[in-house]
């Protein structure tokens, strides 16, 4: 199977994107991962403590929107109207991505803090962006 795209046309996008990207940082954009087996600390009778489950943020640069009546019909019940579409560069997450997984923004002059759950994500064809549906929680 042959590539339309050279992989040095590829290194380009990935580069102009990521100046676009990294130009509308949403000032502190992180993904949660959750842990999963050996990785979770196992819960302790004696302290009472709830085990760790997730794992510390890893910062990103994202764009930011929402979905239109026709995304929302065509996900065939995946995302709602009032879901928040991030686009995110595959190369700036660090983990292994999936629906357990949470997305925060951080709290600016205009917006409080949020925290959205992963509802649904895709990755295009050239594995450059990330495309996450995310639901505040």
């Amino acid at each position: 199977m042959s590539q339309i795209l050279s992989s040095g046309d590829l290194s380009n996008i990935k580069s102009i994107l990521g100046i676009y990207i990294g130009d509308v940082s949403l000032g502190g954009v992180s993904i949660t991962y959750k842990m999963t087996g050996t990785t979770v600390s196992t819960w302790s009778p004696t302290t009472g403590l709830i085990p760790e489950m997730y794992t510390s943020f890893s910062g990103v640069s994202a764009f930011k929107g929402g979905y239109d009546l026709k995304e929302v019909e065509e996900s065939g019940g995946r995302i709602e109207i009032g879901d928040i579409k991030f686009i995110v560069l595959v190369s700036n997450v660090t983990g292994i991505l999936s629906v357990d997984d949470k997305i925060y923004e951080a709290q600016t002059s205009y917006q409080s803090a949020t925290t959205y759950e992963v509802k649904y994500f895709t990755r295009d064809p050239n594995s450059i962006c990330y495309f996450i549906a995310g639901r505040a929680v």
